[in-house]
């Protein structure tokens, strides 16, 4: 059978499975760069793309580029499985979110920036409702931006995650619905910050207001700090708050362990 290219198989697979856009476009992308399906042009991929993103970007590309091939073979699309592809082993760093005193300080911040967005609303006000709903509700960038009216009920907030399709309901502060308020208030079409800014403009705005406040870090620190904060309370919470099916995943990849320390019983020195 004549050789196929990722990027067909990719077009098939996509066509076959109801999947969310972005690991849609993930695909995609990892399927046009590689190009020919054979053992050495994946590892030669695989080694090139390790010197430049980290161990867990080339794990989870190498997983994506198996999907394919298995998909291909079990479509008849291919002759034989993958075998002889390189594993990769992942080296993680320690995982680091914010304290409540500095997600109290980019939120003071906040109040400082009153020039307005393109869009209309003030920077700070947008800035204060991503926090907010980001760090209560722990949604990914796609959904948190997508936020609506209509998944508003009350003191609640109820979304189906884009990337599992799992049903997710969350309680919100009194501050959080205030801010909510104050954006749907300008809002043309019923959502909550996705009509003021697109996904990248969003991040720059969120970056710039770390820097401000004098802190490191990324948006996507706010579900760590809501995770870890929510496991400091209760253990087993952070994984629920995040809609995790799996303890381990939550526990590697997101809780901030310097800060469960404050919480976690320590044995008294013998």
């Amino acid at each position: 059978m004549k050789r196929r290219t990722f990027q067909l198989l990719a077009e098939k697979y996509i066509q076959s499975r109801m999947i969310c856009p972005a690991y849609e476009s993930q695909i995609r992308r990892v399927a046009a760069a590689c190009g020919s399906i054979t053992v050495e042009r994946v590892n030669a991929y695989l080694q090139a793309r390790s010197t430049e993103v980290s161990s867990l970007t080339v794990k989870n590309e190498r997983g994506h580029l198996l999907t394919l091939w298995k998909f291909g073979f079990q479509t008849s699309l291919l002759d034989d499985m993958p075998r002889g592809v390189m594993s990769v082993k992942v080296r993680r760093q320690p995982v680091k979110a914010w304290t409540r005193e500095q997600l109290q300080t980019l939120l003071r911040h906040a109040g400082t920036l009153h020039s307005r967005m393109r869009s209309g609303p003030k920077k700070g006000a947008f800035l204060r409702a991503w926090v907010l709903l980001g760090y209560e509700t722990g949604a990914r960038l796609g959904d948190l931006m997508a936020f609506a009216e209509c998944h508003l009920d009350e003191d609640s907030i109820a979304w189906t995650q884009s990337k599992t399709g799992d049903p997710m309901v969350r309680m919100l502060s009194p501050t959080c619905r205030e801010s909510i308020a104050h954006m749907l208030t300008m809002s043309p079409d019923g959502r909550i910050l996705g009509w003021a800014a697109t996904k990248r403009q969003a991040t720059r705005i969120v970056r710039e207001a770390v820097e401000g406040a004098g802190l490191s870090g990324t948006g996507k620190w706010l579900r760590r700090s809501g995770a870890t904060h929510c496991e400091m309370e209760r253990p087993g919470a952070g994984r629920l708050h995040l809609g995790h099916r799996s303890p381990a995943l939550f526990e590697q990849a997101y809780c901030d362990w310097s800060q469960m320390r404050t919480r976690t019983p320590v044995v008294p020195e013998l």
